[in-house]
């Protein structure tokens, strides 16, 4: 069996999944985010009139239409905004699953995850991996939660890897990520709906200068099963996912720095660099705006309109360092240091100050609301929700 195979069988294994009290107070809280942002969204973009609307695809825009879904670095995903819209979706359209709901979060993640590691990184080159892997993720928590068969799972992983797609030209800082994350759901919804059917799917898709591992640049030698719960973070602060560690290193510098500013020096990553250079997006992706923001505050769940005097002082160099990290280097009236951060917060659910963070976000998004997101996140954790409650749910979301 080759690689490619042997990944789409393992993803199809549900009896090696295991939810123990860890993961599923885990899940609850990328749940609670996933809601969060996805309430915050609703809000922004106003009701939805449609009353014939695709629950899941509306689902996975508004939950990243602020850009503020949860983000797994060690494969650069962001998985959540498909998974739960997938599994939101499937809810809805079959409650008596509703006791698989945790299962079949796990089983997304899981998917993500490892579907995404097996892509490599030439992949994410060319092709959002997040659409890709996530349409895979999208096709397995359906399956999961409707307790479909292997052959139909394994079914339904096929039809979405031979249809599967997203390329990276298209922006992520426009709309393209919105998009592609409602096409990824939708797509692994229908790969689902049709395997539950007991229809065929393509099977020679791998292999060939036609095939999946040539057009998508996909050169992993091992198929590796990665859980994809534990290494999945929030984005805590209101920046853009690639300063996280940056806007929390100058504001840790900034508290023990006092006098007037000399110079800001700034290491990121080249990928960062590139793509958080403030020509498109505005000041939301603008590297050095979001650095003389955190300067200026002091406060990392805050951000303000920078300074010109601050933004003058900031010098910006290509490092060796992880995407997600940054190096930063304060000069003052009063003296000089530095800080190196390599993982973004955002990881340690828990922690005090994660959870002081965590809590400043969910607050700024949709206020005293949260205990709403919180209780129906304990309700389908709990797998146990009826239909007054379902109703509540969507009104809530969508």
């Amino acid at each position: 069996m080759s690689y490619s195979e042997a990944l789409l069988e393992n993803l199809t294994d549900d009896s090696s999944l295991r939810i123990n009290q860890q993961s599923n107070a885990r899940l609850q809280v990328l749940l609670i985010d996933f809601m969060v942002a996805a309430r915050a969204g609703k809000i922004a973009r106003g009701e939805c009139k449609n009353q014939r609307v695709n629950v899941g695809s509306e689902l996975a825009i508004n939950s990243s239409f602020l850009d503020l879904d949860d983000i797994d670095w060690t494969v650069m995903t962001h998985p959540g905004s498909i998974i739960w819209s997938a599994l939101l979706d499937s809810l809805y359209l079959k409650p008596q699953f509703a006791t698989r709901f945790p299962l079949a979060a796990m089983a997304g993640y899981r998917t993500s995850a490892s579907a995404a590691k097996f892509f490599g990184t030439n992949h994410r080159k060319k092709w959002h991996v997040t659409t890709t892997a996530g349409a895979l993720a999208s096709a397995t928590t359906s399956c999961v939660f409707q307790n479909l068969s292997k052959t139909q799972h394994l079914t339904a992983l096929r039809s979405t890897s031979s249809n599967m797609g997203g390329i990276a030209i298209a922006d992520r800082r426009t709309g393209a990520a919105i998009f592609n994350r409602a096409a990824a759901t939708s797509l692994g919804l229908l790969a689902a709906h049709y395997s539950a059917g007991n229809l065929p799917s393509a099977i020679e898709i791998w292999e060939g200068e036609r095939g999946i591992l040539q057009l998508f640049s996909i050169t992993e030698e091992a198929a590796t099963m990665l859980d994809g719960v534990s290494t999945t973070s929030l984005r805590l602060f209101p920046y853009n996912g690639f300063v996280q560690s940056l806007v929390y290193a100058i504001t840790n510098l900034s508290e023990s720095n006092c006098g007037e500013l000399v110079e800001l020096q700034i290491g990121v990553n080249a990928i960062t660099n590139d793509l958080v250079d403030g020509s498109i997006g505005g000041n939301y992706w603008d590297l050095k705006h979001s650095a003389a923001s955190a300067w200026q505050i002091k406060d990392v769940t805050r951000s303000v309109e920078a300074s010109p005097k601050v933004l003058a002082k900031i010098r910006v160099e290509v490092i060796d360092i992880p995407v997600s990290g940054a190096e930063v280097r304060v000069k003052t009236v009063s003296g000089t240091s530095s800080l190196r951060v390599e993982v973004a917060p955002g990881s340690k659910f828990g922690a005090p100050d994660h959870d002081l963070w965590q809590l400043a976000k969910w607050q700024r998004l949709i206020g005293e609301e949260i205990h709403l997101a919180r209780e129906f996140s304990s309700e389908l954790m709990g797998g146990q929700i009826d239909s007054k409650t379902i109703a509540a749910l969507y009104k809530f979301l969508i």
